[in-house]
């Protein structure tokens, strides 16, 4: 690993501007808009990557290496390739035509990646937020929140995160930050219930709280990290897409996955969770005849279709199929999204006044009343997951299998767990 020694202070510049109004005595409304613009953020990228098609000996030109060596037989079409595909339509990509087409192999010809920490990273948000207020009268108090924003960068996850799927087109990374929700809507909410004396203060100081959240889909990045169309050698190839990308959301179950191209035995279903990569869950007959159609009509090589399959929205309307041979495919980073998320939590409180300075509160507290189920982000900054990321065969594209909260490292009370209830006791004095 390479280190700029001219590496530079990151920081973050952040603006806002807002605007709030009383409305008559307990409501307030607030307008505001809040932005930042990160700089000089750390990223990674592999100085050392070979060119486009090098595993294939597609790269041109040829470097003497590759010629003296794996890429010095033409085939019967006049191309260059790898001695062991002269005989073959298609071939694996050859790790020694990769070496030697790595820029610093006549200098360095032990080295592989060299992967370069820098300051090339750059992130933008803007976002719109509006709140309105209530202040506790008659008992009532709440508060309400919308934010429509957008975060955009060419890399969320600084060290941690991957190499750029072409370390020679860092503005190729730029898009959606893995942060990115585009719309968020928050309310919480404290009533104090009308009480009245006696019965040992059973019939006052009760108060119910709710809060309620739902925020749309966050990215997630995916990358191929098992085929090497591009015949780089980094493992970070991203296909291409077909359609519509908000029809590939991830969730509980994975993105419907078709096979066996150009054999009698092709089909399409879901991938079994237990058994990755086996299509135990299949689909209905007509949805596979046009899922099969519309895959060989999008496949940019019907060799890479044969090898790897491609994965199919369940509308049927839109594709994900891989690149040729040394290529990059047409996705974007952060194109593709999860299911959104949405919460309701519930708690009450009973107060006990026992003197003037010494009280009592019971509280029993709900979280995901509905107990409706949340899949996790599949992988990204908000996620540890990272199984359902990559579309090689094998892997349960889409899915998670996990809530958020467990993929956050909080499997006890926390964002997305299932239905969780408890009791606690506050003492005041």
């Amino acid at each position: 690993m390479g280190v700029d020694q001219n590496l530079k202070l990151p920081y973050v510049v952040n603006y806002n501007l807002s605007v709030q109004h009383q409305l008559g005595s307990n409501f307030s409304v607030e307008v505001a808009y809040v932005g930042n613009h990160g700089y000089n953020l750390l990223n990674f990228a592999d100085i050392n990557q070979a060119p486009l098609g090098a595993a294939y000996c597609l790269n041109s030109p040829l470097t003497s290496a590759q010629l003296a060596d794996v890429c010095g037989t033409t085939n019967g079409a006049g191309k260059r390739v790898p001695a062991a595909c002269v005989a073959t339509a298609s071939c694996a990509g050859n790790p020694q035509a990769v070496q030697e087409a790595r820029p610093y192999f006549s200098k360095f010809p032990y080295l592989g990646f060299i992967n370069f920490a820098s300051n090339r990273s750059y992130s933008n948000y803007n976002s719109m937020q509006l709140s309105l207020t209530k202040r506790m009268s008659q008992g009532l108090s709440f508060t309400a929140g919308y934010t429509y924003a957008h975060g955009l960068d060419n890399g969320s996850l600084n060290r941690f995160g991957l190499n750029p799927e072409d370390s020679t087109n860092l503005a190729g990374e730029y898009g959606s930050s893995d942060f990115d929700i585009r719309h968020r809507v928050t309310f919480t909410v404290t009533y104090n219930i009308p009480g009245r004396k006696g019965f040992g203060q059973m019939l006052e100081g009760w108060q119910i709280n709710s809060i309620v959240n739902y925020a749309t889909a966050q990215p997630w990045q995916t990358f191929d990290n098992s085929d090497n169309f591009s015949g780089t050698g980094e493992k970070a190839d991203r296909w291409n897409i077909f359609g519509n990308a908000a029809d590939f959301p991830s969730g509980k179950n994975s993105i419907p996955y078709c096979s066996g191209f150009g054999t009698a035995g092709a089909t399409c279903g879901f991938a079994d969770p237990y058994n990755a990569g086996s299509n135990t869950d299949p689909l209905p007959a007509a949805f596979v005849s046009s899922a099969l159609s519309g895959c060989s009509a999008h496949a940019a090589s019907p060799a890479t279709l044969a090898s790897a399959g491609c994965y199919v929205a369940t509308n049927g309307n839109s594709f994900i199929t891989p690149p040729a041979l040394g290529s990059f495919g047409n996705m974007g980073r952060n194109i593709l999204r999860d299911s959104g998320y949405h919460n309701w939590d519930v708690s009450i409180f009973k107060n006990f006044r026992v003197t003037e300075r010494f009280g009592a509160q019971l509280r029993w507290e709900v979280f995901n009343l509905l107990n409706i189920p949340i899949a996790a982000n599949p992988s990204g900054a908000s996620s540890f997951v990272n199984t359902g990321n990559s579309p090689s065969p094998g892997s349960v594209f889409g899915a998670s299998f996990l809530t958020p909260d467990f993929a956050a490292g909080n499997p006890l009370i926390g964002s997305g767990s299932q239905r969780v209830m408890q009791l606690g006791l506050k003492l005041t004095f």
